[in-house]
């Protein structure tokens, strides 16, 4: 350890200083993964439990790294946030799973349902020109606004109320619907929702 006057101790740990250096070298290779073509989406069924009838898809973000392979996204969501690359990487989401979602209504029989759910981060929902974005993909792809779902947690419902509150006002005017994930794990109660436009409530899995 390394003497710091007085009686403290600063312990300096290699494997603390290696930590560290794994996650800057992450850090910047997650800025060029767009770019490169890295990220892919993966698509989990929204099932009716009455009959079985596959009604909806989750798009799923997953990363392969060129020299790592595949990264969780538990471990690169939260750089992505902290880099303030989520912006870009969420607008890259939205139109690949809507283009996605687009064509596979084409090949379904008329009567069927088929939506699309994607996942939004606080920094986006946040974000002044996330209204624009949506607005624009929904043009670009000619998805139906009502077949996209767009899924936040409960935390983020419940960070910077008043303008979580406005955007998604914003975003039912467009006619999308909103989701939100985890419910059961914050401090939010039922009446508590009923200040936000919210159309679906995904129960926590613990409480399942």
């Amino acid at each position: 350890g390394k003497r710091q006057g007085g009686n403290s101790y600063e312990v300096f740990e290699p494997a603390m200083h290696a930590a560290a250096l794994a996650r800057l070298e992450l850090k910047a290779d997650l800025e060029r993964a767009l770019e490169n073509d890295e990220f892919h989406l993966v698509y989990q069924p929204i099932v009716e439990l009455g009959d079985g009838a596959v009604v909806g898809l989750e798009a799923l973000l997953r990363w392969t790294h060129p020299t790592r392979g595949a990264i969780s996204p538990v471990e690169f969501i939260p750089l992505a946030e902290e880099t303030g690359l989520i912006p870009q990487i969420g607008r890259w989401v939205l139109e690949r799973a809507c283009e996605r979602a687009v064509v596979w209504q084409a090949s379904l029989p008329p009567a069927a349902k088929l939506s699309i759910s994607v996942n939004l981060a606080g920094r986006q929902l946040q974000s002044a020109d996330l209204i624009d974005q949506v607005t624009d993909v929904l043009e670009r792809t000619g998805i139906d606004p009502h077949d996209l779902m767009l899924e936040i947690t409960e935390s983020t419902l419940m960070d910077e109320v008043a303008i979580v509150a406005t955007r998604l006002a914003e975003l039912k005017r467009l006619g999308v619907r909103i989701a939100v994930d985890d419910f059961g794990t914050g401090f939010s109660s039922l009446s508590y929702l009923q200040r936000f436009p919210v159309d679906v409530l995904k129960i926590a899995k613990s409480f399942v």
